[in-house]
């Protein structure tokens, strides 16, 4: 389970240089709809016009939160988990069901979807692979904790964390294991980002990993100040950006050199979202940064009770949901203007996917399904 309880798109960014699916194209060609923007709360899914933070629709349970889990968008179904232990399958139109299916725990894992099939982890330890259009199980591989961790899929492969310390690699099409490489400690929400061969992971330990996608073999590790498990790192341009309890940090993703490291007293609560310009981040005392990625100098920065939400910026908006404040919130990047605020009865801590308009598909960094 995640240890901080009030917690969770994406640059678009070419995928040569970016935290990277080999599988998934900037502009999916089933898009069937624009300025949506898609978060859950507790007992509850919304759909928001990402333009306006008009409600589109919204999806109940009776009693779960879609607060860790982030959806992925495929042939216009969002496929999300809930901690009421179902994995849910929605039409992207109008939110109503199309199948669920029940594992034995809690899902905080985010969903990621490949050669029609839904891969992700369950607190029950186990990691599941579904009939994307059924429901059905086609396999699951048994590990020895939870399994928080996002997945990736990269060619025939799918990776993901467990809290037995492996991070493991199987035949995404039965589940065979390829290699596991044990780290020592759990990874919690710290899921992996893939570039070329090189496989980048964060731990609670504190240590970053570049791993050999297809040998499992340790290309190299840094120390960095506290734990990282909140954390899931994003690569742009050669540099690898992620965070720690108290720091945000940029590496040479090759060496593992740190280029510099920002230091907040407010502490860091969420994934940095990097694009070419600015990083997005969340901080624990519950503000939204927008900090200058060449510097780490905060640009601006606003109270909103975050606690670890996640934010995604697209069309220079920052979108974010509020924690403790009950709002979705969409900010200009630029100056931290306030653009729109959607009033729920919860906490928003889970990470928004946006459809923006020109049809692009944007997911959070700690998200499987990034682009």
């Amino acid at each position: 389970m995640k240890f901080n309880l009030l917690f969770y798109f994406f640059a678009l960014i070419c995928s040569i240089s970016c935290s990277s699916s080999d599988d998934i194209s900037e502009t999916p060609a089933d898009i069937k709809t624009k300025n949506i923007m898609f978060i859950g709360a507790i007992n509850q899914y919304y759909a928001l016009d990402s333009g306006s933070g008009q409600l589109k629709w919204s999806f109940s349970v009776a009693n779960g939160s879609f607060t860790y889990s982030t959806a992925f968008y495929n042939n216009n179904v969002l496929y999300v988990g809930c901690t009421d232990s179902y994995l849910y399958a929605l039409d992207a139109s109008n939110g109503s069901l199309l199948w669920k299916f029940k594992t034995n725990q809690a899902i905080e894992s985010s969903v990621y979807v490949s050669n029609n099939t839904v891969f992700f982890g369950s607190d029950d330890d186990n990691f599941y692979a579904l009939d994307a259009t059924t429901g059905d199980l086609k396999w699951k591989y048994t590990t020895g904790f939870n399994v928080s961790s996002s997945p990736i899929v990269s060619g025939e492969i799918v990776y993901f964390g467990s809290d037995d310390g492996y991070l493991y690699a199987l035949d995404q099409s039965n589940g065979t294991l390829k290699w596991k490489y044990y780290t020592g400690d759990i990874f919690n929400s710290s899921s992996p980002s893939i570039i070329q061969n090189n496989l980048y992971i964060g731990n609670r330990n504190g240590n970053i990993y570049n791993i050999n996608k297809v040998t499992g073999v340790l290309n190299w590790k840094t120390q960095l100040g506290s734990s990282i498990e909140s954390s899931s790192p994003t690569i742009l341009d050669g540099y690898l950006y992620t965070t720690d309890k108290n720091s945000l940090y940029k590496l040479d993703a090759s060496t593992g050199n740190i280029i510099w490291q920002s230091y907040n007293a407010g502490g860091y609560s969420s994934s940095p979202f990097v694009n070419e310009n600015y990083i997005s981040v969340n901080s624990s005392s519950g503000n939204i940064l927008v900090i200058d990625k060449q510097t780490g100098n905060i640009k601006w920065q606003k109270t909103i009770y975050s606690n670890s939400a996640e934010a995604v910026t697209t069309k220079s908006t920052v979108f974010i949901g509020g924690g403790g404040s009950n709002f979705i919130y969409a900010f200009s990047e630029n100056d931290g203007t306030q653009i729109w605020k959607y009033p729920i009865n919860s906490t928003v801590t889970s990470a928004p996917v946006i459809i923006n308009n020109d049809g692009k598909l944007v997911y959070p960094s700690k998200s499987g399904g990034r682009d």
